[in-house]
């Protein structure tokens, strides 16, 4: 109908599940072009920089993709996953091996391979914010594809070129709700996932509010997902349950505080005391008197 679209789940396996049928129907439609080529994609795997500082963390195929300039290495540059330090993280390029000390992990974006075919016509969600010569990507941007070389260099419609360099991207039909945040299109096509953990009246309103035409919503159970989205969905602060572990406290614990800060300012009038008690003290006093003096005299 020449109406646009956006694809809109919960989760990231739904999201995979969705590209994988939506890509399949248009091919047998004759949407994407007959000649498709294999390529290497790379996925994020979303680690903290705790997790990040744990070999165990990372997946046995971990790419490490540098998400910024570090050094003298540039951003885009990759390598594989030498060993975990306590200090650092070994990345070993190909060519050398790179040093990357824990207060920089945030510089690492850890990936894993995933093979993708690709055509003229097929949709692309770029995962990376890159210069790629003198053109720009970003990550979260859609782009389409105009043609495919079998070397794995991928023309864009809008001229953009993404080489062999660059493979930080995933199939663009379908995305997370956090994903389409910022897009405005006519219809939102909302395919429950049915994961209560990952639903709630903010991711909801998330992804039903890109429409400005209306929203479809495709779910087995309309009764469960309208039970998932009633809560709010705010995570609760440490400093909010403050108030309530006051009200717990006992009055035998709050007589103890009591009596423990008075020893604590008893304590720090003694040391004062003996501070002003030290012979060193005493000496700056009595200097101090007797500048006091020969101002007087007028000395």
């Amino acid at each position: 109908e020449g109406a646009s679209t956006v694809v809109v789940s919960q989760t990231w396996n739904e999201v995979h599940r969705l590209n994988e049928e939506i890509r399949k129907t248009l091919r047998g439609a004759g949407l994407l072009g007959q000649q498709e080529v294999r390529v290497e994609a790379l996925e994020r795997v979303d680690l903290t920089g705790a997790q990040k500082q744990d070999a165990r963390s990372y997946p046995p195929s971990a790419v490490l993709v540098l998400n910024r300039k570090l050094g003298a290495l540039p951003a885009g540059t990759r390598g594989s996953l030498l060993v975990v330090l306590e200090e650092a993280v070994l990345m070993d390029t190909g060519t050398r091996i790179v040093r990357v000390p824990n207060r920089f992990l945030d510089h690492v974006t850890v990936c894993q391979p995933r093979e993708l075919l690709v055509a003229s016509g097929d949709r692309l969600c770029l995962k990376a914010n890159r210069q790629l010569g003198s053109a720009r990507v970003t990550n979260g941007e859609i782009v389409t594809v105009k043609e495919v070389e079998a070397a794995g260099r991928i023309y864009l419609t809008d001229g953009r070129v993404l080489g062999p360099e660059f493979r930080e991207f995933l199939p663009g039909y379908a995305v997370t709700s956090y994903g389409s945040q910022g897009r405005t299109v006519d219809y939102v096509l909302f395919s429950d996932s049915g994961s209560r953990a990952a639903t709630n009246a903010q991711q909801w309103y998330v992804s039903i509010s890109r429409g400005r035409k209306g929203v479809r919503i495709f779910t087995p159970d309309p009764v469960q997902l309208r039970a998932h989205i009633a809560p709010a969905g705010h995570r609760a602060l440490a400093v909010d349950l403050a108030p309530a572990r006051r009200r717990l406290e006992s009055p035998l614990w709050r007589k103890l505080r009591r009596h423990l800060r008075r020893l604590g300012h008893r304590a720090l009038r003694g040391l004062r005391a003996l501070q002003f008690l030290h012979p060193k003290h005493q000496q700056t006093r009595n200097h101090h008197a007797t500048q006091q003096r020969t101002r007087k005299l007028g000395l």
